[in-house]
C-alpha cells in the first residue's frame, strides 16, 4: 500500500514537471521572455558593448574613477534598455 501511494506521489510530480516544461520553452538561454528577433540582438548587442567598455577599463589593470562611472551608466543603460523590451 505505501509503494503505490509512493508510486502516485511520485507520478503526480513527474507529470506536474512535464506539463511545465513547455512553459519554460518560451524563454530564451539568457533568461528573456518571448522576444522578437530583432529585440534580441538590440540586448545582445547592448551585452558586447557593454564587455568592451569593461575590456578597455580593464587593458591596463587598473580602473579608475571615470571608468568606473563609464562602466556603471553601460550597465544602467543596458538594464533599462531589458527592462524596457521584457515589459512592452
Amino acid at each position: 500500500m505505501k509503494r503505490l501511494i509512493l508510486n502516485a506521489c511520485v507520478g503526480a510530480v513527474l507529470s506536474g514537471m512535464a506539463l511545465a516544461a513547455p512553459a519554460e520553452a518560451a524563454y530564451d538561454r539568457h533568461g528573456y521572455g518571448p522576444l522578437t528577433p530583432a529585440e534580441h540582438a538590440l540586448i545582445v548587442r547592448s551585452q558586447h558593448q557593454l564587455d568592451a567598455i569593461k575590456a578597455r577599463a580593464w587593458a591596463d589593470r587598473h580602473v579608475s574613477l571615470w571608468e568606473r562611472a563609464k562602466i556603471r551608466a553601460a550597465e544602467v543603460r543596458h538594464q533599462a534598455l531589458v527592462y524596457r523590451l521584457r515589459h512592452n
